[in-house]
């Protein structure tokens, strides 16, 4: 009963009515039961987002039945719980709110894809850990995704997220010999939102962060392309028209607009060689095909310091248009 309970709670805080909330989130903050809900009413910018994302899941839910409906409430569920526990057990009122603005922009990202086409069954999973060992304390929160629709087989698809998951879970978890001689806080943060450049693909942009010890932490944006139909992963050559010269055409963008980036924020100047750019480019990680246009990506190091933080290169459709493959996963 106590699970059913919370379930219809949290249904009932995002319904329309909750969402028309002035001025604060979706939810009465005098009623406010956790850390995190008492940080969104403090915070103008979640509180907003908060709103948001009440609109697009009201929106969403009506429109949906059956299985689908199903499916959207017993995630939006998942994600309140996910998101209460993995972000109020923090003391920092700035980590908090900077879990909670992660989380928001996922699933409000989420919301937006899921209902741009037929509903995709896209469910959350999680790794969720927390220990000590000697003298680090360490912390995990790895989401990602699991496709569940019945229109093509996703077993392949959804094994390899499960493994890639596993395995930063195992590379960020402190072993006994890791002969820390001070106290250390190690953590790894994964999280995923979806794009819908096309009715029968989802793009997931999959984030990560970590650190365990050393001078500071790392991470990157790795995307892919899903197409709903067959149930794989498609590379840019499955995007463009055989035989388009997609990769010299987006090469070109690509090296011009960083140019004019670097003249504010220094990146390598040889990686904007014309053959290193193209090699550079050519990999189907940073193309993240979004409702709109498609961006290119580039993680801290790879066309500049780890100082510059990470690049990218927004390249509307409407300049690809002639590229694109009649019939393929990014609408024209």
């Amino acid at each position: 009963m106590h699970m059913r309970s919370c379930i219809v709670a949290a249904l009932l805080a995002l319904s329309p009515m909750a969402a028309l909330a002035q001025g604060g989130p979706s939810f009465d903050c005098a009623k406010a039961s956790n850390a995190s809900e008492r940080a969104i009413c403090k915070a103008p910018e979640l509180a907003k987002a908060d709103r948001e994302l009440a609109g697009l899941y009201a929106a969403l839910v009506a429109r949906l039945t059956g299985p689908a409906k199903e499916s959207l409430e017993k995630s939006q569920v998942r994600w309140i719980v996910g998101r209460n526990r993995a972000c109020q057990p923090n003391e920092d009122v700035d980590v908090i709110e900077r879990c909670l603005t992660m989380r928001y922009a996922d699933r409000i990202a989420d919301l937006k894809a899921s209902g741009a086409g037929p509903y995709p069954f896209v469910e959350e999973q999680a790794i969720e850990k927390t220990g000590l060992v000697g003298k680090v304390k360490y912390s995990l929160d790895l989401r990602y995704p699991r496709f569940a629709g019945k229109t093509a087989d996703f077993s392949a698809l959804n094994r390899s997220y499960a493994d890639a998951a596993e395995k930063a879970a195992r590379e960020t978890t402190p072993g006994a010999d890791a002969g820390v001689e001070r106290e250390e806080q190690w953590q790894a943060v994964q999280g995923y939102a979806l794009h819908r450049p096309g009715p029968d693909a989802i793009t997931v942009a999959l984030t990560f962060w970590a650190y365990t010890g050393g001078a500071h932490g790392y991470g990157s944006l790795t995307c892919a392309l899903v197409d709903l139909r067959t149930g794989k992963t498609v590379p840019p050559a499955g995007v463009f028209a055989e035989g388009s010269p997609w990769l010299k055409e987006v090469t070109a963008i690509v090296g011009a607009d960083l140019k004019k980036q670097f003249v504010e924020n220094p990146g390598f100047e040889d990686a904007l060689e014309p053959r290193k750019l193209t090699k550079t480019v050519n990999s189907a990680e940073r193309f993240c095909w979004q409702a709109d246009r498609l961006q290119v990506y580039f993680n801290q190091y790879e066309v500049g310091p780890y100082s510059a933080g990470p690049y990218s290169v927004d390249i509307p459709y409407s300049r690809l248009k002639p590229l694109l493959r009649t019939g393929g996963p990014v609408g024209r």
